[in-house]
């Protein structure tokens, strides 16, 4: 199975810390699969703003940099085209949840096409969307709940 790990990296993720909360999660995913907590996951690292892309990244290495580079607005086209919609796959999203309208709907039709449970969503921020709520969405304090059991369904 395949764990995508979206990390929003647009303009407003470099307000209050949010992209050393980013890095901090990401680290917190490597070092869960890594002390082998989940099994047989391929980690896949993506940079998600104006345009979405994967980042080389071997789990032990550090975080790649430009993780910390924040601008821009997201693009949903961008990242859904990199993405897919494999049914076995995971994918874990990294946001602060504030999303041009027209990526917000289409965010909304990718995941209603998703196996059920294979989304979760990983609120950064104090200030994050507060209309971002539902069973699939988890404080960045909460990410080990989050992860409990969800990878090896």
């Amino acid at each position: 199975m395949t764990l995508w790990l979206i990390c929003d990296a647009s303009g407003s993720m470099i307000e209050g810390g949010k992209r050393l909360i980013v890095r901090g999660v990401v680290r917190q995913v490597e070092q869960y699969l890594r002390l082998g907590h989940s099994t047989n996951v391929d980690l896949r690292l993506i940079i998600w703003r104006d345009h979405a892309a994967e980042l080389g990244w071997i789990i032990g290495d550090e975080v790649p940099g430009e993780l910390l580079e924040c601008r821009g607005s997201v693009d949903a086209a961008e990242l859904l085209a990199l993405l897919g919609h494999d049914s076995n796959d995971r994918y874990l999203m990294l946001t602060d949840g504030f999303w041009p309208d027209d990526s917000r709907e289409e965010l909304k039709h990718w995941r209603d096409r998703l196996s059920p449970d294979a989304l979760r969503l990983i609120k950064i921020g104090a200030d994050s969307n507060p209309k971002m709520i539902g069973d699939e969405v988890f404080e960045a304090e909460c990410l080990l709940e989050a992860l409990d059991g969800w990878l090896a369904r």
